[in-house]
C-alpha cells in the first residue's frame, strides 16, 4: 500500500485499481448490450415508418395510374358522343341510307370492349338511332337520370350517370355518359348517351395487388359507388355521401388519410383523387394490417436475434471478469500506446489533411526559413459559412462529405512542396504558403473561395442558395526575435472582418482589395 500514493512506480500512478475497471467495462458491456437494444428497437422503427411510406407512395401511384386510365377511356368515348352530335348536324344525312347514316354517327370507339350501345334520344326520350342495330329498337327512356339531367339542366355538359341494369343488354350494368342534342336554335332536342359497362371497372380493379384488406372504390361526387373492388353486387349505386370518408374525399378533392371504411369497418389509408374534369372520384385503400403485417414478421426475427445477442453480449461480460483481471495491465498499456500513434499521427482522419499537429510543426518550420531567407509567408484561414446550420440541417454525414469537398479544393490549388494545407479545427482549414506575397496569396484564396462556391452543394443557410467559405488572409516578412502566433492571429482577424463583412468573400490583415490583388499579373516571387 505505501508504493501505491508515492508515484515511484509510474504503472500504479498511471492506472486505476484492476477490480474498479473491470467493474467499469462489465458495466460498459451490459449498457452496450441496452445501446444494441435500444438501436435495434430505432431501426425497426424506422423500417416501420419506411414501410408505411412505401405502402402511402405505391397506392398515390396506383391512384394516379387507374385515374388516367379512366379518365382517358372515358374522354375517348366522349368523343365518340361529340362525333355523333357534330355527324347530326350536318346536311343531307336524313336523306342518307340506313347504312350511310349508321357509318356517320357511329365511330369505331363505339365498339370496343366493355363500351355498349350509343344511342340518340329525341325530346321525349324515345331512341331514334342506335350503334348495335340499323334500326333503332323501341324504347323510351326518359326515365334514366341521364336524359333528364341533360333536358332540365342547359349546363350538364358530360353527364355521368348513376348505375342502372340495361334494357338492351339483358340487365348488364352500366354507367351512361351523355351530351345535350341542341336543335338549329340551340333548344333541347334530345341527347346523345353512351353506355360503359361496369365490368370494366370491376376487371381493371382486379387486376391490381392490394393486399387481402385492400380496395378499390369508384364514385360519383353526389356519393353514389359506382364500382368497388372486392366486388359485392350489394355495394352498386350504393349511397355513401354520408360517411365520414365521402365528406372527407368531397371536401378536399386530393389526398391521403388514414379512416375506418362504412363498408366493412376495415381501417385503411385511403389515397384519393378526382379523375380529370369528370364527376368522379376514385379512392384507393391499402389495409393498415397489410402495410405492417411485412414489417411485423420481419421485427419479431430481428428482435428475436438482438435480444439473443444482448443476452450472449451480457453473459460474455460476466464470463470473462476473471480474464480481465488478468489481463488489465496488458490492455492498459496497449491502449496507451495506441493513443501516443493517435497523437503522433500527422494526417486528418476526415480531410486527409495535415492535422493540426502538423499544421504548427509546417508553420514553425516555414517561419524560421522565411527569418533566415528574408523572404515573405503567408497564411490562408477558412471557414465554411453557417456550418452549424448545415449540420443541423442536413445531418452530421453530409457535414463531413462538405468538408472532404472543401478539403480537395485546397489540395487543388496547394501544389508547391513547401505549401501546407491542414484542417485547423472543426470547419476551420489553414492553408500555410512560404515565399508568396500579399498579391499571390489573396489570389490563391479568391481562386480557393470561387472554386468552393464553384462546387455547387446546396445550402438552404446561405443567400447564394450554396456552400461558401470566408477566408482571412495574412502575409508576413519575419525577422529574428517575431513570433508565428502573430502570423495566425492576424489570419484570424481577418477571418472575423470577412465573416462579419457578409461571409463568402476574401479578407486580408492589411484591408487591402483582395479582388483587385488577384486580378493583378503575379510574377516571381508573389506566387
Amino acid at each position: 500500500m505505501d508504493g501505491t500514493d508515492g508515484g515511484a512506480d509510474p504503472t500504479a500512478g498511471s492506472t486505476r485499481t484492476p477490480t474498479r475497471i473491470v467493474r467499469l467495462l462489465t458495466a460498459l458491456g451490459i449498457a452496450i448490450a441496452a445501446a444494441m437494444l435500444v438501436l435495434g428497437g430505432l431501426l425497426l422503427l424506422d423500417a416501420r415508418r419506411d414501410a408505411w411510406r412505401r405502402a402511402e407512395q405505391a397506392a398515390n401511384n396506383l391512384a394516379l395510374t387507374l385515374e388516367r386510365d379512366i379518365g382517358r377511356n372515358i374522354a375517348a368515348y366522349d368523343l365518340s358522343l361529340q362525333g355523333v352530335i357534330e355527324a347530326l348536324q350536318q346536311p343531307g344525312l336524313d336523306d342518307a341510307s340506313l347504312g350511310v347514316r349508321r357509318t356517320a354517327l357511329f365511330d369505331r370507339a363505339a365498339t370496343a370492349e366493355f363500351l355498349g350501345s350509343v344511342l340518340v334520344l329525341d325530346r321525349d326520350g324515345n331512341v331514334t338511332e342506335s350503334s348495335i342495330s340499323l334500326l333503332p329498337p323501341r324504347l323510351n327512356l326518359a326515365d334514366r337520370d341521364y336524359f333528364q339531367a341533360q333536358r332540365d339542366r342547359l349546363d350538364a355538359g358530360l353527364f355521368v350517370s348513376r348505375p342502372y341494369r340495361s334494357r338492351l343488354r339483358q340487365g348488364d350494368v352500366s354507367i351512361a355518359i351523355s351530351r345535350r342534342l341542341p336543335d338549329a336554335g340551340g333548344q333541347f332536342a334530345g341527347i346523345v348517351m353512351g353506355a360503359l359497362r361496369i365490368a370494366y371497372f370491376q376487371e381493371l380493379f382486379a387486376s391490381l395487388d392490394l393486399g387481402p384488406g385492400g380496395s378499390v372504390t369508384l364514385f360519383r361526387l353526389d356519393g353514389r359507388v359506382i364500382a368497388r373492388h372486392p366486388f359485392n353486387d350489394a355495394d352498386i349505386d350504393r349511397d355513401l355521401s354520408g360517411s365520414a370518408n365521402f365528406r372527407r374525399f368531397a371536401a378536399e378533392g386530393s389526398g391521403s388519410f388514414v379512416g375506418r371504411a362504412a363498408i366493412d369497418g376495415v381501417e385503411r389509408l385511403y389515397n384519393f383523387r378526382r379523375v380529370g374534369n369528370l364527376p368522379l372520384m376514385l379512392a384507393v385503400a391499402t389495409s393498415v394490417e397489410d402495410i405492417y403485417a411485412a414489417w411485423r414478421t420481419k421485427a419479431l426475427g430481428i428482435g428475436a436475434i438482438l435480444i439473443f445477442l444482448c443476452g450472449a453480449s451480457v453473459a460474455l461480460s460476466l464470463l470473462f471478469r476473471r480474464e480481465l483481471l488478468r489481463r488489465f495491465r496488458a490492455e492498459t498499456a496497449l491502449a496507451q500506446a495506441a493513443r501516443k500513434l493517435a497523437v503522433l499521427a500527422a494526417t486528418d482522419g476526415l480531410t486527409g489533411l495535415a492535422n493540426r499537429r502538423q499544421f504548427d510543426e509546417a508553420l514553425e518550420r516555414e517561419w524560421r526559413r522565411a527569418v533566415r531567407s528574408g523572404t515573405p509567408i503567408a497564411l490562408l484561414l477558412l471557414d465554411a459559412d453557417n456550418f452549424k446550420f448545415y449540420n443541423d440541417h442536413y445531418g452530421h454525414l453530409e457535414g463531413d462529405n462538405v468538408l472532404r469537398s472543401i478539403a480537395d479544393c485546397v489540395r487543388l490549388l496547394v501544389r508547391r512542396p513547401a505549401d501546407t494545407g491542414a484542417r485547423y479545427g472543426g470547419e476551420e482549414f489553414a492553408v500555410l504558403l512560404p515565399e508568396t506575397d500579399a498579391v499571390g496569396a489573396a489570389g490563391v484564396a479568391e481562386r480557393l473561395r470561387a472554386r468552393v462556391e464553384s462546387l455547387a452543394i446546396p445550402h438552404e443557410g446561405r443567400p447564394e442558395g450554396r456552400v461558401t467559405v470566408s477566408i482571412g488572409v495574412a502575409v508576413a516578412r519575419p525577422r529574428h526575435g517575431d513570433q508565428d502566433s502573430v502570423l495566425v492571429r492576424e489570419a484570424d482577424a481577418a477571418l472575423y472582418a470577412a465573416k462579419s463583412t457578409g461571409r463568402n468573400r476574401v479578407a486580408t490583415a492589411d484591408g487591402s482589395d483582395p479582388s483587385l490583388q488577384a486580378s493583378e499579373p503575379v510574377e516571381g516571387g508573389s506566387r
